[in-house]
This record gives structure tokens, C-alpha cells and sequence, in this order.
């Protein structure tokens, strides 16, 4: 019998690749192409991949976590870039934009950020011998950009703009994947931390709310999305 530990990885991964795919078919066949739409199907493509180890051992395989450290030293870093993907795009369905010196300091954190992924996980090759990596990746990247996102459609849910049944529910739904994407957060920085960093892996797939919660989301996301993209259609017909 399949356990949740296997089921929901795959699922998280499969709804991620079909909804990129739909989403990149979509962008191709509009008239206009939206940018953002682009930007989020590749995003979507993206997010999950580093799910692939928990999969392969789901049927009974045994596999040493070590022999990933490659893997995870590009999918790890690449999941972030997948954030920052949603964050731009969602600044461009709701009309907005980066200017000045917000659009610097953004600019001055991602590659900080890149300098970082680019340390741990590529000069490194993934071998991860203490705690900072989780601590100051979800800290200092993955929890800013999910609040990023938060913060771009609560102001813009509160502002006067027009967006209709569909925006509003769109939006609904994707801040309702950022709240459970924060809370997801800290429960890798509470499952990872009390087990040596080497092992921080195992001890992540020990827990299957992580990948529950992990479903969930991008069920929210892939159907804050849509709406989103509806709204848009329809303010543009």
C-alpha cells in the first residue's frame, strides 16, 4: 500500500508540471501573450522538482541521500528562483512594478542570494555540515520572497483597483499558499533543526505534514492563478 509519504510528492510534482504545462499553452495561445503567465508556468514547472528523492524511495527503494548532494545543489537554489518567478509575475498581473531604489535593494538581495545558493550547494556540491544553510535560506530568502508575495496582493486587495469575483478570489487563494508556505517554513526550520545538518533530509521526509501542506499549496496557487488570469482576460475583453 502507497503511503502519504509517496503519494503526496508525487502529487505536488504532477499537478506542478500539468498546471505549467496548461498555463505555457495558454500563454502561447493568447493574443498578447502576458508575460506574467510565462513567468508562472515556468515557475510552476520548477517548485517541486527537489521532491524526487522522497518519490524514488516511496515503492521500498533504498537510496543514500548522499548521492543527491548534486541534485539538491541545483533543485534546492532553483525552488527559490521558482518564488521569485511568482513574485514578478504577480507584480505584473496586478499592474505594478518595481521602481527605484526598491527595485535595487530587490535586485541587491537576489544576488546575494544567488551567492549564497551558489556557495552551499554548488562549490560545496549540496554537502551540508551545519545548520546555516536551513536557518539563513528559509530565513533571510524563502520566507522574505513568500512575504513579498503576501504583501503584493493584500495592498492590492485593499486598494481601489478593480478586479471582480474572479481577481478576488484569486488572490484569496494565492495568499492562502503563502500563509501555508510561511507556515511550511518554519515547520523544515523545526523538523530540520533538532537533527544533525547531515541529515536534514531524512529528517524532512519524516514529516508528512510537510508534504501535505506541500499538496495543498499548489492546489492554492494553480487555482489563484487561473482566477487571476481570468480576471485578466476579462478586463482586457
Amino acid at each position: 500500500m502507497l503511503n502519504a509519504g509517496f503519494v503526496f510528492p508525487v502529487a505536488a510534482l504532477a499537478l506542478g508540471i500539468l498546471t505549467s504545462a496548461y498555463f505555457l499553452i495558454e500563454w502561447w495561445r493568447a493574443h498578447r501573450r502576458p508575460r506574467f503567465l510565462l513567468l508562472w508556468a515556468v515557475a510552476l514547472f520548477l517548485m517541486y522538482w527537489f521532491q524526487v528523492p522522497t518519490i524514488l524511495t516511496g515503492p521500498g527503494k533504498v537510496i543514500t541521500v548522499t548521492d543527491f548532494n548534486l541534485f539538491f545543489a541545483l533543485t534546492l537554489p532553483i525552488t527559490f528562483v521558482a518564488l521569485v518567478l511568482v513574485y514578478i509575475g504577480s507584480l505584473e498581473v496586478v499592474g505594478s512594478r518595481l521602481k527605484g531604489r526598491t527595485r535595487t535593494w530587490f535586485l541587491c538581495w537576489f544576488l546575494f542570494a544567488v551567492i549564497f545558493f551558489a556557495y552551499h550547494f554548488i562549490m560545496r556540491k549540496g554537502v551540508i555540515e551545519t545548520h546555516t544553510l536551513p536557518f539563513v535560506g528559509n530565513v533571510a530568502f524563502y520566507l522574505p520572497i513568500r512575504m513579498l508575495i503576501l504583501f503584493i496582493f493584500v495592498r492590492w486587495l485593499s486598494g481601489p483597483t478593480p478586479k471582480g469575483a474572479y481577481g478576488v478570489l484569486g488572490a484569496a487563494a494565492v495568499i492562502g499558499e503563502g500563509v501555508i508556505g510561511i507556515f511550511r517554513n518554519f515547520l523544515v526550520l523545526k523538523t530540520i533543526l533538532v537533527y544533525p545538518p547531515q541529515f536534514w533530509y531524512v529528517a524532512l521526509t519524516s514529516s508528512k505534514a510537510f508534504f501535505l501542506l506541500q499538496t495543498l499549496s499548489i492546489i492554492l496557487l494553480a487555482l489563484g492563478f487561473y482566477l487571476l488570469y481570468r480576471m485578466h482576460q476579462r478586463l482586457r475583453s
